[in-house]
């Protein structure tokens, strides 16, 4: 965790004990009217998206005994592989009652019938749900998931040590740079950067647009291009210098700048990915209640409020920036970050990745998954 945002939780703790509890009261009645709801919610969620502070905040303002939650979902495909398919594809029951996927592999788990349709009778908060997040084709209305943070994945970078800004693809992938770049591990991202730079569109990709996109990957790859691999570790990566440039997620990127302001992060010159990690509740959750309690508690503004000003992503619940201008100081300065709160101008930079038929998808996340093999992992 960054030091800096250590240090803005212990500035924040007072203020955020009364923005924490603030309209939760009610939750603990409307839970114990759903079936499968006890006093414990089991939580698999990213790293450093959560002041660990707020769990007994949101036990105190639910009455749920225990939250255990588990920051133990590294990246998309250890995900699947190793917690959401061995538990759920037999219809068995989980020991999760909530997970973090990004929003295709939530897709991917509604049409699969894995996962459990929201509680919208007591999730009152679903009314702050910011209505662009809300037409993706795999669940318009958002029934089944509610996005946790949002985020996009441009170019972070060191000046000093590239020589000269860089602002776009074409210039993450310039031979100067040969062998001191990092790949973000997602395919999605990193090939729908590479489609940029193609000139192609990643919102509405086919399969040649694609497979042109990893072909480009490959190539820089085999050129020695790419140092390595790497998830929200790119920070560390940067900071030791063994990388110049890096493809990057939005809020890793802005909170290093808390510490290190020499670090730039860019929206590239041809767009950036726009993606979003949200909250799914699987089939037969045991403390399936619960669990639609934890997504009431995070759709307040004013928990949503806190939420961003420590994760620094793009936050999908409407009233929160005014909750951050009513916290005065530093928080007020967020509600008008366009990494948190995108406006016009930075949206139209935006691409999200266009899903493509199940067998082309999976047919380039092997062949990603074999490239990111090849370039090997950021220690």
């Amino acid at each position: 965790m960054l030091r800096s945002r250590r240090a803005f939780l212990r500035r924040t703790s007072a203020l955020g004990v009364g923005a924490f509890l603030t309209g939760c009261a009610a939750t603990t009645t409307a839970t114990e009217r759903v079936p499968r709801a006890t006093s414990t919610v089991n939580i698999i969620n990213w790293a450093e998206y959560l002041p660990l502070e707020a769990l007994d905040l949101f036990t105190g303002s639910t009455g749920l005994a225990t939250v255990n939650y588990q920051e133990d979902y590294v990246d998309n495909v250890s995900g699947f592989t190793n917690i959401i398919e061995p538990q759920l594809r037999n219809g068995g029951t989980p020991n999760f009652d909530l997970i973090v996927p990004t929003q295709w592999l939530a897709g991917r788990m509604i049409d699969n019938g894995w996962v459990e349709a929201l509680p919208l009778e007591i999730i009152p908060n679903h009314v702050n749900l910011d209505p662009r997040f809300m037409t993706s084709d795999f669940d318009r209305g958002s029934r089944f998931q509610m996005p946790w943070q949002g985020g996009m994945t441009g170019i972070s970078y060191n000046p000093e040590r590239t020589g000269q800004p860089v602002t776009s693809v074409e210039q993450l992938f310039d031979p100067a740079l040969r062998g001191r770049v990092g790949l973000i591990g997602e395919m999605r991202e990193a090939v729908g950067l590479a489609m940029l730079a193609n000139g192609d569109d990643p919102a509405r990709p086919d399969p040649e647009s694609a497979a042109a996109g990893l072909a480009l990957l490959i190539e820089l790859a085999n050129a020695g291009h790419f140092r390595s691999v790497v998830f929200d570790d790119f920070v560390g990566e940067l900071t030791s210098g063994n990388l110049d440039a890096t493809m990057a997620w939005s809020g890793q990127a802005a909170a290093l700048q808390l510490d290190s302001p020499e670090f730039e992060f860019v929206i590239p010159n041809e767009g950036a990915i726009s993606w979003f990690d949200t909250m799914v509740i699987p089939k037969n959750a045991v403390n399936y209640g619960s669990a639609a309690a934890w997504m009431n508690w995070a759709y307040d503004p004013a928990v949503a409020a806190q939420i961003s000003a420590f994760n620094l992503y793009v936050c999908p619940v409407l009233g929160t920036q005014d909750a951050l201008r009513s916290l005065g100081g530093f928080e007020a300065t967020l509600a008008d970050n366009p990494l948190i709160f995108p406006d016009t101008e930075t949206r139209n930079r935006l691409f999200t990745w266009g899903a493509l038929d199940l067998a082309t998808e999976l047919d380039l996340e092997a062949r990603f998954d074999a490239l990111t093999e090849q370039v090997g992992f950021a220690n």
